[in-house]
């Protein structure tokens, strides 16, 4: 290789490394430190001194296994916090207005189900606003929270969020009843995780989930806890 032919590879590697710091510089200006927007833009748990607790329900409206789920969470009296995907939701029209009827609280999961971290921030902005504007056409209140697929996330989703004005919704108990395990693993599972302000990740239409609910939600009655909604948790946690 020439002389040249380096000097313009060392180059375009030095600009590159320039355009990135660049970057890096412009975040770390525009939002201060990454903890504290974390802290203000998303919550992962609640008061970690209160019991009470979320249940959440991803990836719904489904054209099976609604019904029973919501008549679970009817006879045990429980509201469920349900993070729904924007396309299912339009397609299942009825059925988002059903979630919404019953009192319980309906957030964002995007509107095809994408990596968001993969995307670029317009991208990222477009597929939380089309979610959001499935859920005004159906006369629902719009969301407040986003999850993003599969949980990741990174400094993008953060100032898309920002400039939508919403939050970050994580959790911090996860019981995998996507992955086909039993009632009672999930059950196992559940009590031994959770604690004070846990958010608890399930799945919308799996029947394990439904069948699991009445021991998860009278043992953990019987430990003293609370259920509530994703905003309750927010608004009376310590963040």
């Amino acid at each position: 290789m020439s002389k040249t032919k380096r000097a313009r590879r060392c180059l375009r590697r030095f600009q590159r490394s320039l355009l990135v710091g660049l970057v890096a510089l412009f975040l770390c200006i525009e939002w201060g430190p990454l903890s504290d927007e974390r802290a203000r833009r998303g919550i992962a748990s609640g008061n970690p001194f209160v019991k009470e607790i979320a249940l959440t329900f991803d990836d719904g409206p489904r054209d099976r296994g609604m019904p029973e789920l919501l008549a679970a969470l009817k006879s045990l009296d429980v509201p469920g916090t349900f993070f729904l995907v924007g396309k299912f939701a339009e397609r299942y029209g009825s059925i988002t207005q059903s979630i919404d009827a019953a009192g319980h609280e309906i957030e964002n999961h995007s509107y095809t189900h994408p990596k968001l971290y993969t995307l670029w921030v317009e991208k990222i902005m477009r597929e939380a606003e089309r979610c959001n504007e499935v859920m005004a056409n159906l006369a629902i209140r719009s969301p407040r929270f986003l999850r993003p697929p599969g949980g990741g996330f990174n400094l993008k989703i953060f100032y898309a969020l920002r400039r939508m004005d919403m939050r970050m919704g994580l959790w911090s108990v996860n019981t995998a009843d996507y992955t086909g395990r039993s009632a009672e693993l999930i059950t196992a599972d559940v009590l031994k995780s959770t604690r004070p302000g846990s958010i608890i990740l399930m799945h919308s239409g799996v029947p394990a989930t439904v069948e699991a609910l009445p021991a998860i939600v009278t043992a953990l009655r019987e430990r003293g806890y609370r259920f509530v909604t994703l905003q309750d948790l927010w608004n009376n946690g310590a963040i």
